[in-house]
């Protein structure tokens, strides 16, 4: 795990220390005995984060495993720091060292999560199935069923499957939060107001759209916020929300970013300067546009360190759109380097299908060849034909290929 690191107090955890020969014994070593109740000020304000992590090691609190309970903790804080190779290491390590199904499914969870962050949708779906079963799902609790529905939602929408991912938050509602619940209940709700805002303009989105937002408002009406943390993902929350209603403006994002900026997160503080980025070049001036400029560039830093590719395809595709350069010694004006397709924000899947229908391919021999359902296809056909902002698959075809979207060798493979 080179290069990660953090700190607890005055210890460094690096990979000398968690990699000891013992892994079963190295979380306490990294602690170097250090109380919960002293860390430094990496984690102050941050208690979500170490909430397993002092669980795992107050004596008498039961847990039957807390070494592999200690390193689903660590996972988590590791990836809220973006130090996610550390994160992915120690999620690893919890689904090893895990005899019981609790702590292996946080730890494949928190794999599952990281695939999502990364793009990469079919193991983050992969990752998500060995954590449902390793839960049963009638004895799910919210710590428990709110994290599945969180990265479920997020693989749904990321697949272009909306009606998925509201089904998922339904059924999380729909079994209620209880008090305590806003440590896995604001993230669910964040992530499906962001997926409500994404999917804003297209036409596939809007029935049961405004029953959604509603739900989701109402909500984050109930839900306890109280640390610096939570106070931070309802402002986010409910920009999003703003957003999904086209209401966002820069002084919707502001305070969110300002949130952010006193938190140990990076790719949370990267999103929502993204949004504050968007919504500046909304406005047009000169200023805002230098402003917006400073912020896309360190969303891009971040984003390009940590491997959080969908978000930089979406900084690179704004970039382009607003004709400004992301590397400070490119010429003033230019337009980012981007690939086309993720300009036009396409997934990788509706990518596949626009090409099968510019080489002609119908609705049917698309399922066939992908091995996905007709309606599916239909979802996907929908969804490509508003991000093009053309109404019909020959405008579609015609498009990908004037702006050279395939090789050669794409198109070979498609005939």
């Amino acid at each position: 795990m080179a290069g990660t690191s953090c700190h607890v107090a005055d210890t460094t955890i690096t990979p000398s220390l968690w990699k000891t020969g013992d892994p079963v014994s190295a979380p306490r070593a990294m602690l170097g005995g250090v109380e919960i109740g002293s860390v430094s000020p990496v984690f102050a304000g941050r208690a979500a984060e170490l909430a397993v992590l002092h669980d795992a090691l107050t004596p008498g609190h039961g847990l039957p495993e807390p070494e592999a309970w200690m390193w689903a903790g660590l996972a988590e804080t590791l990836y809220a720091l973006g130090q996610w190779p550390g994160a992915a290491e120690a999620a690893g390590h919890a689904t090893r060292l895990g005899q019981g199904a609790e702590p292996r499914a946080a730890g494949a969870l928190k794999l599952a999560h990281l695939a999502l962050a990364h793009g990469d949708l079919a193991e983050a779906a992969r990752r998500l199935a060995t954590a449902r079963a390793h839960v049963d799902s009638h004895g799910r609790m919210p710590h428990q069923s709110l994290p599945l529905a969180r990265v479920a939602l997020g693989v749904a929408a990321g697949q272009g499957r909306l009606a998925d991912a509201r089904a998922e938050l339904r059924r999380a509602l729909d079994r209620g939060l209880p008090t305590g619940a806003h440590r896995h209940g604001w993230p669910l709700l964040r992530a499906a107001a962001t997926a409500e805002a994404d999917t804003r303009t297209l036409p596939t989105a809007r029935s049961g759209r405004a029953e959604i937002l509603a739900r989701l408002a109402e909500t984050a009406r109930t839900l306890t916020t109280g640390a610096p943390l939570w106070d931070a993902y309802d402002q986010w929350t409910r920009a999003e929300l703003r957003r999904a209603d086209g209401r966002d403006t820069a002084d919707t994002w502001a305070p969110v970013v300002t949130a952010f900026e006193g938190l140990d997160r990076p790719y949370d503080l990267a999103r929502v300067r993204l949004r504050l980025a968007g919504a500046l070049l909304t406005g047009g001036g000169t200023e805002d546009r230098d402003r917006a400029l400073e912020l896309l560039r360190l969303s891009f830093a971040v984003a390009a360190h940590i491997g959080a590719r969908p978000l930089t395809a979406t900084v690179t595709r704004l970039a382009r759109r607003a004709r400004l350069a992301l590397t400070p010694g490119a010429a003033k004006g230019a337009a980012a380097p981007c690939d086309p397709a993720a300009a036009l924000g396409l997934t990788a899947r509706e990518r596949e299908v626009l090409r099968l229908m510019a080489a002609g391919r119908t609705n049917r021999r698309i399922a066939e060849e992908l091995f996905i359902s007709p309606k599916t296809v239909s979802v996907h056909v929908s969804n490509i034909l508003a991000k093009l902002g053309v109404s019909g698959r020959g405008e579609a075809a015609a498009l990908a290929h004037r702006l050279g979207l395939f090789t050669a060798q794409d198109r070979l493979a498609a005939g």
